[in-house]
């Protein structure tokens, strides 16, 4: 059965949300096209960066450009991304077969208005038919659409600081976890699947962090 997975990062700013993304991405072995608004992911190797989702669209519909793309599994980095040229972005996306796709700070592409008509409530939905996994992040769980959170295949809470998240959480996921998201150092993060009581806490090897 063709599969894909969608993996939700959420935790405060400054606690390492970047660093799991850019290690899961890695790790995953795959093209990768990133969605950074924020501009939080620097320059490396088997990166190619764009300032704007229109440059990024003129390189992509090269023959000889998609073919590297796949074969080196680079990372596409889009800069400068805004809800409009988002949605021509996540078209593209759609489009594309066994990639994965990363969204940085998804609260502002995928708000709990987001409805039907937007491309990334299709990625959502139908992407596993194009096998494209799905990593995003966000600061606030209340801001991000119920299409997203419900159709999520692993959660990674960082640290929790706002008592309106942590409510949040506790009608998601329990009230003893959401405290333990709430006591969670930098670089840790609290690994949630199907099964809340197979839930655990992992961390960024300080090693892994430098290099990446």
């Amino acid at each position: 059965m063709i599969q894909n997975q969608i993996v939700t990062v959420i935790g405060h700013k400054g606690y390492g949300k970047t660093k799991l993304t850019e290690l899961l991405a890695l790790l995953k072995r795959r093209p990768t096209i990133i969605a950074d608004p924020r501009y939080q992911y620097e320059p490396k190797p088997w990166r190619v960066h764009f300032g704007s989702v229109e440059q990024f669209r003129k390189w992509i519909h090269d023959r000889d450009n998609i073919a590297t793309f796949y074969e080196y599994k680079f990372e596409l980095v889009v800069q400068g991304v805004d809800p409009d040229s988002f949605e021509v972005l996540a078209w593209i996306v759609m489009k594309m077969k066994a990639i994965t796709f990363l969204v940085d700070e998804v609260d502002m592409f995928a708000p709990p208005t987001m409805n039907n008509k937007k491309a990334f409530y299709h990625l959502i939905h139908y992407g596993r038919h194009n096998r494209i996994d799905i990593i995003t992040t966000s600061r606030r769980p209340p801001n991000i659409s119920r299409n997203l959170t419900a159709m999520t295949d692993l959660f990674f809470f960082s640290k929790i600081r706002e008592n309106t998240d942590k409510k949040y959480m506790e009608n998601y996921i329990g009230k003893e976890h959401a405290e333990t998201a709430k006591r969670l150092e930098r670089f840790h993060f609290l690994m949630i699947g199907e099964d809340l009581e197979k839930a655990q806490i992992i961390s960024i090897p300080r090693k892994a962090a430098e290099a990446i």
